[in-house]
């Protein structure tokens, strides 16, 4: 009688472990478009923040890795992150590598997910008004799965041929 509780109980608990196992497989499939727009801003102002008050490297890399790779948060805090009095932070900028782009988050902003990887950009034109002139072309945040999350992995200034022949 106890040899067939416990047999029972391993049939339960492999069935619950196996649920368990598949609702993850559903979760991590169920990205979508929106989920990728939303991590993305997310990211941005995340490292929009990181200019406001100092705070330790630890806080820093704990922030940025929700939202971003191991290799690029790496990369960011050794291009960005800037020791001052009181802890670590960034200073603003235009031009510094890793930062996901001014992005207007509307119909202009382009989602599509190609080759195992989500691709957000927008394409910008020429502007010569006020003091800062832009060249056309594209931007784009490539979101890759690491660990079971989608993170901003690389800012590219192309996208992939599949995608531009769209």
């Amino acid at each position: 009688m106890e040899k067939k509780k416990i047999w029972l109980l391993f049939l339960i608990l492999g069935l619950v472990t196996a649920a368990s196992g598949q609702v993850s497989q559903t979760e991590a499939s169920e990205f979508h478009k929106e989920h990728a727009l939303v991590l993305v801003e997310n990211a941005f102002r995340t490292q929009v923040s990181l200019s406001e008050k100092p705070q330790s490297k630890k806080q820093i890399v704990d922030k940025l890795s929700h939202y971003f790779t191991k290799e690029l948060t790496s990369s960011f805090i050794k291009e960005n992150v800037y020791e001052v009095e009181g802890g670590y932070l960034t200073f603003g900028s235009d031009f510094a590598p890793h930062y996901i782009p001014f992005f207007n988050y509307d119909a202009s902003t382009n989602v599509q997910y190609i080759n195992g990887h989500w691709y957000v950009w927008e394409e910008s034109v020429s502007e010569e008004e006020g003091p800062v002139s832009s060249v056309p072309g594209v931007t784009a945040v490539v979101l890759t799965e690491e660990e079971g999350k989608w993170k901003v992995s690389s800012i590219s200034y192309e996208l992939p041929e599949s995608i531009q022949s769209r």
